[in-house]
């Protein structure tokens, strides 16, 4: 597929009228003029030669000072620049629902998911087994690639498939099944008590989920992620929820119940609790993915008491020292652009998302003699189900293309 990108990519980036490329989750708007204005407030007082400060911080009106934008050049915290964790913790409790987390800023959400694989899968855990992550077929590509690339020891029955590699046959890996896009919690809980260890503990360390999804395009209820929650939560796994689409939740979906929404309908609520670690993204909704920021957020209670550790901060603990050995820290001018990308607000990206839906109708349309179609209501993806013996690496998306232009 990429040898196919590469070789008509002239025809999208020079041709208007040429091929419409469908192959990557990008959107179509820029960031908004806030992000631009800290870059150029960062970058032109590296210009100024009158102040050779070297301070750090915000003015009272949350703009960047002379001061700070002359170190856009040096390491910030591994856990992420100040200003930007400050802002991100306002979001968090406004916006998702929870309270005073740890949070640490990644380059994307990508790195985010690899931090999370890094810090809690052991190559051989307490009974000498590789500790596994589940995720749900169809699942995004990138996680399952993560635990190849670290926690991927072959089992005894493997071989390889069309594309290089069964995903089935990892080590370190469960697929379950889903239906029309939802997980089915029977299997979850067959395989947790499965994996569950006589002793205490389970073989199956966490289990990830993207909402909305990627690539089904369906966003998942409230209620079902409550659901999931209660499940892991009852086996003692980690729930690793990447919410990078979550403004891209089209039908409200995630909607907490019996709740009156109209003073915060686009909120997304999320789940402040010790075994949950959510992921988010400035790639999709505020269009940043060139500048690769993203976050993790880990909860700071502590069931036991105030006087030990809540996981969520140990997992913190140990996660900060996976950062310091990959990245160290995120692009200090990224996140500084992060804050200004903040500044516009939850309203200005679901202003760009809003957009989407006149082509989101048109797609679906197009779909509509397909036998099945997943999505459409979450993420910016929609699937549909090729006619019996068709080669799905045929190129139906020009037949698709065609009934859109006419």
């Amino acid at each position: 597929m990429k040898q196919i990108i590469s070789q008509h990519a002239p025809k999208w980036e020079s041709d208007p009228d040429g091929i419409y490329s469908l192959a990557q989750g990008v959107v179509y708007w820029r960031p908004p003029p806030s992000m631009y204005r800290e870059l150029a407030a960062a970058a032109n007082s590296n210009l100024d030669d009158t102040n050779d400060g070297l301070s750090l911080g915000f003015g009272m009106d949350g703009a960047m000072s002379t001061d700070d934008g002359r170190l856009i050049h040096t390491y910030c915290p591994d856990e992420g620049y100040p200003p930007l964790l400050e802002a991100l913790k306002i979001k968090l409790e406004k916006e998702n629902g929870i309270v005073n987390p740890h949070v640490m800023v990644t380059s994307g959400a990508n790195q985010a998911f690899v931090n999370c694989v890094l810090t809690l899968l052991d190559e051989r855990d307490e009974m000498g087994n590789v500790s596994k992550c589940v995720v749900f077929k169809p699942y995004y590509f990138n996680h399952v690639m993560a635990i190849q690339m670290s926690r991927g020891g072959l089992n005894s029955d493997a071989s390889l498939d069309d594309d290089g590699m069964n995903p089935n046959l990892i080590e370190g890996l469960l697929v379950g099944p889903t239906s029309k896009g939802v997980p089915d919690l029977t299997w979850l809980r067959s395989q947790l008590e499965q994996h569950r260890y006589p002793g205490g503990g389970n073989a199956i360390r966490m289990v990830a989920l993207v909402n909305p999804g990627n690539p089904t395009g369906v966003s998942l209820p409230f209620d079902f992620l409550r659901e999931i929650k209660e499940l892991t939560k009852e086996f003692g796994v980690w729930l690793i929820m990447d919410n990078t689409y979550e403004h891209f939740d089209i039908m409200r979906k995630n909607s907490l119940p019996n709740v009156d929404n109209t003073n915060n309908a686009r909120d997304y609520p999320c789940f402040d609790e010790e075994h949950v670690i959510n992921i988010f993204s400035f790639s999709k909704g505020y269009s940043m993915a060139g500048l690769r920021v993203g976050y993790i957020s880990l909860s700071s209670k502590s069931s036991n008491g105030s006087e030990s550790k809540g996981r969520g901060t140990v997992a913190y603990e140990e996660m900060l020292k996976v950062q310091d050995t990959i990245a160290i820290c995120t692009s200090r001018i990224s996140q500084m652009a992060a804050v200004g990308a903040l500044q516009a607000g939850r309203s200005w990206v679901h202003e760009q998302v809003e957009t989407l839906n006149v082509g989101r109708q048109l797609i679906l349309d197009a779909m509509s003699s397909m036998e099945e179609i997943i999505g459409g209501d979450g993420a910016m993806y929609v699937m549909g189900k090729l006619p019996d013996g068709q080669d799905d690496k045929v190129c139906k998306v020009l037949k698709l293309i065609s009934r859109l232009l006419t």
